[in-house]
């Protein structure tokens, strides 16, 4: 897959403000090839857990994963900054 430079800014530009910083951490990992490994404690502290409470458009929680799921197992399909999924030949 090749991407553009300005696809990825288009995507950068679609992330609030206030999470640039989670995308300059992980832009700054020294292994890139190497997932990181986080406790319970960590994550409770990342603000991912309840990042989507107070979203309407998301319906049951549980199907809501398990479309995200079925999605990313579908080669032809790539979540954007925001995690719609774009379709990408």
């Amino acid at each position: 897959m090749v991407v553009s430079e300005q696809a990825i800014l288009d995507a950068l530009h679609q992330i609030p403000v206030e999470r640039w910083d989670e995308v300059l951490l992980f832009l700054q990992r020294q292994n890139p090839g190497e997932q990181a490994v986080y406790t319970a404690a960590d994550l409770l502290q990342s603000g991912l857990v309840g990042l989507w409470a107070d979203r309407d458009d998301i319906g049951d929680s549980r199907e809501f994963a398990r479309r995200l799921r079925r999605q990313a197992e579908n080669r032809h399909e790539a979540p954007d900054a925001t995690g719609q999924f774009l379709d990408i030949p």
